[in-house]
């Protein structure tokens, strides 16, 4: 089993089978490939390749990293901080990050 490269927790939170509060989804990059995941009596998880992630971006005004094309995606919209978002697209989509 791989290591992740980078893990972030993001404010979004899902019904994952807690009594009293929602589980909060983590991003993950392992190897050439994004999983996003959140665990408690009930798992979610998806996963998409980076290579399939190029339109990804972060946006100021709602705080969110948009995952795009991330039509097949159960969730797509994140809310992170930009120091993250960065940390972030720098492996998703460098050359986004390296022009702004």
């Amino acid at each position: 089993m791989n290591k992740p490269t980078l893990a972030i927790r993001s404010s979004a939170k899902i019904d994952a089978g807690r009594w009293w509060r929602k589980t909060p989804l983590w991003l993950c990059v392992v190897g050439d490939e994004l999983i996003m995941l959140a665990v408690a009596r009930r798992r979610h998880s998806e996963k998409i390749a980076i290579a399939e992630c190029q339109g990804s971006h972060y946006s100021p005004a709602t705080g969110e990293l948009i995952i795009e094309p991330g039509g097949n995606l159960r969730f797509n919209r994140f809310k992170i901080t930009p120091r993250e978002a960065i940390q972030l697209l720098k492996i998703l989509n460098p050359q986004s990050v390296l022009q702004n």
